[in-house]
C-alpha cells in the first residue's frame, strides 16, 4: 500500500512475457528438433520493448494521479539493467550471426557431454588412398581428436566422424554437406584436410582416425583437440594448439610443437625435440637425445634419456650429455638421479636433489635448498653456487678433493677433519672452508649466502 492508501497494481505485461518464455522452452522440450536459442538471440529487444509497454499502460492506468509520475521513471537500477541487458542481448546476437552459438560441444574433463545449444547430429565419413611408403603424409585437423596408427601395405586409410550442433536435422545436413575430408597429392606425397571453403570451421568438431603405411613421414596438426601418433618408422613432426599430444613407438626422430596442453613421448629410437608452453610433459626411453624448451609448468619428467638431455625455460637451465635414470621436476622440486655423465643446472626457487651422477657437476641456484649425494669418490669437478639456500654434499669416507666453500652470513659444518682442512670465521659472519683431503685433487667449490654448508660422510 502506497502513501495515501492506494495500492500500486504492478504492470500485466511482466505476467505475459513470463507466460511466453515458458511457453517457448516448453515447445523446444516437445519438439526436439526445434532450438529456442536462435529465437531468443534475435528477439531479445522485444524485453525491452515490454519494459517500455509495461512502463506505459502503468501510466496510462494512473493517469491523473500522483502516482503516474513514479510509475514512469527511471531509476539508477533501471539504467544499469539496461545496459547489461543490452550487452548481453547484442553479444548473443553476435554469437548467432557468426555462427558462434553453434561453435561445438560442451567437454568435461575432456568427455562430450552435450552441446552448448541446440542438438547434436553426427556424420561419418571413409577414405582410402593408395600411397607409397617413402611418401610424407600431412595429417590437419581444426576441431577435435586425431589418431595416427600404421598399417602394413601401401594405403592410407581415414575415418572422419563431424559432430555438428543445430536446431535442425536438415540444417546440419545441410551443414555436413558443406565440410568435407579432402585427401589431396601434393609433392611430397598426400595431404589431408578439411575442405572450409563455406567458411563453417566454426561450427563443427570433427573426429580423425587415420591409419598410414608404416614408412611414411608424419606431420600431424590440430588446432583444438587430443593428438596421438603410435608405429611410425619415419620422421614425425607433430603441432598442437590446444589439447594432448602422445607420440609413442616412432623408429625415427620426432618434433613437437605445442602452445597449450600436456606432452607425453615414450619410446623413440631417434631424438625429441619439443618447444612451445604447455603443462605436463614426460619423454622417456629414447634413443638420441630429448630437447625441451619454452614455458612448461609440471610436472616436467625425463626418463632413460640415450643422447644429450636439456631443458631451456624462463628459470631454469638444464643439460646432460645422457640420462639413465630420471630428472623431474614437480612442486618446485628438481631431483636428478642416474646421470653418467657431466651435468649443468641454472634455476630459482626450487628444491634440488641429485643423487648417481658420476661426471661434473655445476649448480646455480637460489631461494632454495640443494642436496648432492655422490655413492662413490667424486673424479669430476663439482661446483655449486646457491643463495638464500643451504649445501648439503655427501661423499664418502675415503673420498679426495680439493675444496673452496664460503658460506656468507651463514655457517659451515664439515664431517671430515685434518691438518690439510682449514675453516675460519672472517668478520662479518662469513665462514671459509678450503684445503685438500685424501690423495685425490678432485676440485670442489662451494658457494651460499643465507645458508648454511654441510660437508658430510655417506652413511
Amino acid at each position: 500500500m502506497t502513501n495515501g492508501g492506494t495500492y500500486r497494481r504492478g504492470s500485466v505485461f511482466g505476467a505475459l512475457l513470463l507466460i511466453g518464455i515458458g511457453g517457448l522452452f516448453l515447445y523446444a522440450n516437445v519438439n526436439p528438433g526445434f532450438s529456442p536459442w536462435p529465437f531468443v538471440a534475435r528477439y531479445w529487444p522485444m524485453l525491452i520493448i515490454f519494459w517500455g509497454l509495461g512502463k506505459l499502460f502503468d501510466y496510462l492506468a494512473l493517469r491523473g494521479r500522483p502516482e503516474a509520475a513514479r510509475a514512469t521513471r527511471i531509476t539508477g537500477g533501471d539504467i544499469v539493467c539496461l545496459i547489461f541487458l543490452i550487452f548481453l542481448g547484442t553479444a548473443f546476437s553476435q554469437a548467432l550471426n557468426r555462427g558462434w552459438w553453434r561453435g561445438g560441444v560442451i567437454r568435461i574433463g575432456g568427455e562430450e557431454v552435450g552441446c552448448l545449444l541446440g542438438n547434436k547430429y553426427d556424420f561419418s565419413d571413409e577414405l582410402r588412398q593408395a600411397i607409397p611408403e617413402a611418401s610424407t603424409v600431412r595429417l590437419s585437423n581444426l576441431r577435435g581428436n586425431l589418431s595416427v596408427t600404421t598399417v602394413e601395405g601401401e594405403e592410407i586409410q581415414l575415418a572422419t566422424r563431424k559432430v555438428i550442433c543445430s536446431g535442425s536435422e536438415s540444417e546440419a545436413q545441410e551443414m555436413a554437406e558443406r565440410f568435407e575430408p579432402a585427401l589431396t597429392s601434393t609433392a611430397e606425397g598426400y595431404e589431408f584436410h578439411w575442405d572450409t571453403s563455406s567458411g563453417a570451421t566454426g561450427l563443427v568438431t570433427t573426429e580423425v582416425e587415420a591409419q598410414v603405411p608404416a614408412g611414411v613421414n608424419l606431420e600431424v596438426s590440430t588446432r583444438r583437440g587430443d593428438v596421438r601418433v603410435s608405429g611410425a618408422h619415419g620422421k614425425v613432426t607433430v603441432r598442437v594448439e590446444r589439447g594432448q599430444a602422445t607420440v609413442e613407438n616412432i623408429d625415427g626422430d620426432v618434433e613437437l610443437e605445442i602452445r597449450r596442453g600436456n606432452v607425453r613421448i615414450a619410446d623413440v629410437t631417434g631424438s625429441v625435440e619439443v618447444e612451445g608452453r604447455g603443462v605436463e610433459v614426460q619423454i622417456r626411453n629414447t634413443g638420441g637425445g630429448a630437447s625441451l624448451e619454452g614455458r612448461f609448468y609440471g610436472p616436467i619428467r625425463f626418463a632413460n634419456i640415450a643422447g644429450e638431455a636439456r631443458f631451456v625455460s624462463r628459470r631454469t637451465t638444464f643439460k646432460a650429455a645422457r640420462i639413465e635414470g630420471e630428472m623431474s621436476i614437480d612442486s618446485g622440486v628438481l631431483v636428478l638421479r642416474g646421470v653418467p655423465g657431466a651435468v649443468t643446472l641454472l634455476t630459482r626457487d626450487k628444491e634440488i636433489e641429485v643423487e648417481q651422477v658420476s661426471g661434473a657437476i655445476r649448480i646455480e641456484n637460489r631461494n632454495g635448498r640443494v642436496v648432492i649425494h655422490a655413492e662413490r669418490p667424486p673424479t669430476q669437478p663439482i661446483e655449486v653456487e646457491n643463495r638464500s639456500g643451504s649445501i648439503e654434499l655427501y661423499l664418502p669416507a675415503e673420498s679426495g678433493f680439493e675444496i673452496s666453500a664460503t658460506a656468507r652470513d651463514g655457517e659451515i659444518e664439515s664431517d671430515f677433519r685434518g691438518d690439510s682442512l682449514e675453516l675460519e670465521r672472517q668478520s662479518g659472519g662469513d665462514h671459509v672452508l678450503r684445503g685438500t683431503h685424501g690423495r685425490g685433487r678432485t676440485s670442489i667449490r662451494l658457494s651460499t649466502r643465507y645458508g648454511t654448508i654441510y660437508l658430510r660422510r655417506s652413511r
